[in-house]
């Protein structure tokens, strides 16, 4: 065998030092990149707070009357009894005219004041008190020039208002867009901050949307006369405002 053949075995040696002094330069690199020193804020504490606004008109759909009648009499079987055959007469008309049984409420309280004078202020004093609910304004004219009538104590106009259903649907289309202009928004400062938009944190929901009662005419004031049966129910429009508060995370 030719002893040139044999296995040549090659010793390779290093020198620790340079592999020691490469490995300074990396982690010296790497703290220049990372700078650990300085506070190091989370992507998820990264967040946007914005407010999305909807305002919408509507016209309102539900009349609420709440005509008051008082009697007065020394006697306390005979007020009573006037209250009794008044109520009856009202809630009977109310029907005849369209008014849902369930829409038409009664109550009536009263004051025995002792009868040892014979001055007005002593007299025992009754009142009976309705609440009626209307659902058009056709049916709530009528209604009003029939109340108008029967000599109710104070303002006989209805107050103006939503019905449930009509509310819901107004929050519903007041929310889609006080929600997309939130988003419109959030969306708008993520970028300008060079970020981008993240998941939704929390939303508070709901703020406004109060109930509204809006002028109705000339029988919005008491009356000093109840023969005027030309009292025009007039509703109008309203505003009503709606808006939500989104947090969003920016990453």
């Amino acid at each position: 065998m030719n002893p040139d053949s044999s296995n040549t075995k090659i010793n390779l040696s290093f020198d620790y030092r340079w592999i020691v002094g490469f490995l300074i330069v990396v982690i010296g690199v790497m703290l220049i990149l990372w700078k650990p020193w300085n506070a190091q804020i989370s992507a998820d504490s990264r967040t946007v707070k914005v407010s999305g606004e909807a305002k919408l008109t509507a016209v309102p759909d539900e009349f609420v009357f709440n005509p008051t009648y008082q009697f007065k009499n020394a006697d306390r079987d005979v007020a009573l009894n006037e209250l009794s055959k008044k109520s009856d007469e009202i809630v009977k008309k109310l029907k005849d005219l369209g008014v849902a049984d369930n829409k038409i409420k009664t109550n009536s309280d009263g004051y025995d004041y002792p009868i040892y004078q014979s001055d007005e202020e002593s007299t025992p004093t009754y009142t009976l008190r309705l609440t009626v609910t209307v659902g058009n304004k056709d049916l709530a004219q009528k209604v009003q020039d029939y109340l108008v009538s029967t000599s109710p104590t104070g303002a006989v106009s209805p107050q103006a208002n939503f019905s449930d259903s009509k509310r819901g649907e107004l929050e519903s289309q007041a929310r889609d867009q006080a929600t997309k202009q939130a988003r419109a928004k959030a969306e708008q400062s993520a970028k300008n901050l060079g970020f981008k938009l993240g998941a939704v944190k929390s939303v508070e929901d709901g703020v406004g949307f109060d109930k509204v009662f809006p002028m109705m005419g000339r029988g919005s004031a008491e009356m000093d006369t109840a023969q005027d049966t030309q009292l025009q129910i007039q509703p109008g429009e309203n505003d009503l405002s709606y808006s939500v508060t989104v947090t969003y995370f920016l990453k």
